[in-house]
């Protein structure tokens, strides 16, 4: 199967790169973050009497930059990218092509990938577009390679993940708002019911157990890296402080604990929900099939 030969990929990114939303939604969400940017650059470089020459200072601002940027472009990717597939069957409900979408020679699967690939599309060009204003800070210092290609690759997989949640919701609902509302809700669900679940778990085992085990440090470990904003954030507070990119000690009751980064475990769990989801929407893309009830023959008259 040619994924690029796909007539509902060819349509989908000419209708969406063409009109004047494309355009408009990548201007104001770089004049937003540039802006953004160029206070936090100002914030910072005030804060130094020594000046911005300071190598000191400098990695700080570098620092202050580049995690701007980052935290701008996953807020954009959170808002924007579930609900960019959102619509993409469920439109086809509302302008009731979407018979005649399914009876075309395309499997599910074809019809799933080009309209998922058509919104990932816009939604990578809105990242990539960001990342020169991220690569300001290697001119100040204080962010190595690995920092940045982290940040990339968790950005990329929190898009297509939350593009995959989407697509679901669009092959659900019969309408694109119930379907945005949807995708949406789940999204916000989870970041929101994460820390939530954190915060009741910690009390609830200082309340009990009193101490932090393996078990607890793993559990724990493995919820906050379903949140895209904890994980990434916890793996930019290690790498600053010098710990290995894939795996740090973690103090416990019982002695440090090797635990994976949290973008590893976040990387591995999105890209399984997004699998997962994705076999559900082309699973409910597939045409009903009705067994017809068959007439009984009848028996051949005795000679």
């Amino acid at each position: 199967m040619n994924v690029f030969a796909n007539p509902v990929l060819a349509r989908e990114l000419r209708g969406r790169i063409r009109g004047h939303r494309a355009l408009l939604i990548l201007v104001i969400y770089l004049t937003i973050t540039a802006a953004v940017t160029l206070l936090v650059y100002a914030a910072a470089a005030s804060s130094f009497s020594s000046g911005i020459n300071d190598p000191e200072a400098g990695r700080s601002i570098g620092k202050a930059i580049f995690m701007t940027v980052m935290t701008a472009s996953l807020i954009q990717v959170c808002v924007i990218t579930p609900s960019l597939t959102a619509g993409t069957i469920s439109g086809e409900k509302e302008r009731q092509t979407y018979d005649l979408l399914i009876t075309t020679l395309l499997s599910p699967l074809q019809i799933a990938l080009g309209k998922l690939a058509s919104a990932l599309a816009f939604a990578l060009l809105l990242i990539m577009a960001a990342l020169p204003m991220a690569g300001l800070a290697f001119l100040f210092g204080g962010v190595s390679g690995i920092e940045l290609l982290i940040g990339v690759l968790g950005l990329v997989v929190t898009a297509i993940c939350y593009a995959t949640i989407g697509l679901f919701w669009s092959t659900v609902m019969r309408t694109t708002l119930a379907a945005t509302v949807m995708a949406q809700g789940t999204v916000i669900l989870v970041l929101l019911l994460v820390p939530f679940l954190f915060v009741v778990g910690t009390m609830l085992t200082s309340s009990f157990a009193g101490n932090q085990g393996v078990l607890y440090i793993y559990i724990m470990g493995l919820l906050l890296s379903l949140h895209p904003f904890i994980a990434l954030g916890i793996t930019a507070a290690s790498l600053a402080s010098g710990e290995n990119p894939f795996f740090f000690d973690v103090p416990s009751s019982t002695g440090p604990v090797i635990v994976p980064s949290p973008w590893i475990v976040y990387i591995v769990i999105s890209l399984l929900l997004t699998a997962l989801f994705l076999v559900l929407a082309v699973r409910l893309l597939r045409p009903v099939q009705y067994e017809l009830p068959r007439r009984k023959q009848s028996a051949p008259a005795e000679g």
